[in-house]
């Protein structure tokens, strides 16, 4: 281990699962903090690291006593793996010297309400707020912004809990719900702080975006296709955009001020914006490389460029390249019921699968099993991705594949 370099990375989960793969694959001495023994086989990187330390990634604390009595004495760079424990894991380092996003920046990107009002502060173009505590608040705020309004927590992610409201009553409805919303993805706590937002009218795009040092040294910008509201679930993605090509400079600039605005200047980020009539407007930030298979599939598949092995790197201070070859077009489609019931089957799905252009799927139901119409990214079924020559005709391909798919049920 002494002539290698040293990373901790902060319980590997879902998409982050690819930091351990990717930092291990290059052959760094990968150390992960679990909040259990068995996650690396519950996420899939068993085999994938060198050494394994377990504590409660909720609290700083408990992140910095587990590295503290470790034999470790040098670390080159710390990673928090999942978005949840960005604030932990960046105090934990903060407090131990070890070279990570700063706390303060880690904060503001885990937590919406504080991120609106910096952007406010420093002229970032977002979504007129209020943050609220009851629901007197929030009935004040809605009259005052104007409906309909979009109720959110200010600390989840998928679209948790996030609702498109008309009018007082669906206000009033939504924040029951909210009340009694008090735990999220591994055992994280809710904030009891809530924003009530303007509505904004236009499509809605990401941009996957990489600084090293504050300079963008790599950005491109995501098509995203929702549900029909109330919902906000992501249906589609198209990389890069079909839509809009000629503004991508200006969303890529925003998301730059967004990010700059937070303090954010190093690694990867996701960026949510839409397109209104007065130009890009942040939706939210997220100091981490895009989930939805944007990151592990669509850039890879598009661009031939792996963002987290060039975190990785960046984190450990090496170079980084983002040199692009013979660009291609990725996009991803989820397979969602259209009503709830018990499933009975997926018609069309074999012959689906087999299409010249799909590069990968993957079904998360069986038939018997209980589905809804998808509130959260949660709700969903599976995913086909495919890879055409151009966006135009990526999203073309993914929309008539996902159409001859039919869900028939029990019930």
């Amino acid at each position: 281990m002494s002539d290698k370099k040293v990373i901790f990375l902060v319980e590997p989960s879902f998409f982050g699962v690819s930091f351990a793969r990717e930092a291990h694959k290059a052959g760094f001495y990968v150390v992960v903090l679990v909040s259990a023994k068995d996650n690396p086989q519950l996420y899939g990187y068993e085999g994938e690291y060198d050494d394994l330390l377990v504590c409660d990634i909720r609290d700083a604390d408990s992140i910095y006593q587990a590295i503290y009595s470790s034999p470790y004495k040098r670390i080159d760079a710390m990673i928090s793996a999942t978005d949840y424990a960005m604030a932990t894991t960046a105090e934990a380092a903060q407090r131990l010297n070890i070279p990570c996003i700063s706390h303060e920046t880690a904060t503001l990107a885990r937590n919406k309400d504080l991120a609106r009002i910096r952007y406010s502060e420093r002229g970032v173009p977002s979504a007129q707020f209020k943050i609220v505590h009851r629901l007197g608040e929030a009935e004040d705020a809605a009259a005052t912004i104007g409906y309909p309004v979009v109720l959110k927590p200010t600390n989840t992610a998928s679209s948790q809990n996030v609702f498109f409201i008309n009018d007082r009553q669906q206000l009033r409805d939504a924040f029951k719900v909210l009340e009694n919303f008090t735990t999220s993805y591994m055992g994280f706590s809710v904030r009891k702080e809530y924003l009530v937002e303007e509505y904004l009218e236009g499509p809605e795009f990401s941009v996957e975006i990489f600084l090293t040092h504050g300079e963008v040294v790599f950005a491109e910008v995501t098509e995203k296709v929702t549900s029909p509201l109330p919902y906000f679930v992501e249906m589609f993605h198209i990389f890069p955009t079909s839509v809009l090509e000629d503004k991508k400079p200006q969303m890529i600039e925003v998301a730059r001020q967004a990010l700059e605005a937070i303090g954010f200047t190093n690694g990867p980020a996701h960026v949510e914006v839409k397109y209104t009539q007065t130009g890009p407007r942040i939706v939210e930030v997220n100091g981490r490389p895009g989930g939805d298979n944007i990151t592990s599939d669509l850039i890879p598949g598009a661009y031939h460029l792996n963002i987290f092995r060039q975190a990785v790197f960046n984190a450990l201070k090496l170079p980084v390249d983002f040199t692009v070859e013979k660009p291609m077009s990725c996009a991803v489609g989820y397979i969602c019921a259209d009503r709830d019931g018990v499933l009975a089957s997926i018609e069309n799905l074999a012959s689906v699968q087999h299409d010249h252009a799909v590069l990968r799927s993957a079904i998360s139901v069986r038939p018997g099993d209980n589905v809804v119409v998808p509130k959260s990214s949660d709700d969903r079924l599976g995913y086909f991705i495919v890879q055409a020559e151009t966006p135009a005709k990526a999203k073309a391909k993914i929309t008539e594949l996902i159409g001859k798919l039919k869900l028939t049920y029990r019930n």
